[in-house]
Formats: C-alpha cells, structure tokens, sequence
C-alpha cells in the first residue's frame, strides 16, 4: 500500500469509528429515556366516535 491509499484508509477507519460512537451514543440515550419509569409517555389520542346525536343540525332561522 502507498502511503497515500493508507492514509485515505485511516481516514475511512476514523470516519467509520467515530459514527459509530455517535450512534452508540444516540441509542443508549433512547435506551436510558425509554427504561426511566420517571417520565410519562404523553397519552394517546382518543377517536371521537360519533353517536345517534352527532352532528346536530343546525334549525333554519324562520321567518
């Protein structure tokens, strides 16, 4: 190898390496958030479900 092709390598190998970490790192961020019984997860959204009333119409102004 020419001392130009190694340091590309080393170069490809640190790039590599240090996405990595930072994965690492993201992940067990997500990890230590998702395991803490701390925090509340926000309630989900409930459906409105649509009774024999809904909608109701709107009486025509008389005259």
């Amino acid at each position: 190898m020419s001392a130009q092709q190694n340091t590309g390598l080393r170069k490809t190998v640190r790039q590599f390496a240090l996405a990595l970490v930072a994965c690492l790192a993201v992940a067990g961020g997500a990890a230590a958030v998702a395991g803490s019984g701390d925090a509340e997860a926000p309630a989900a959204p409930r459906l409105m479900l649509a009774d024999d009333n809904w909608p109701v119409p709107t009486p025509a102004p008389s005259n």
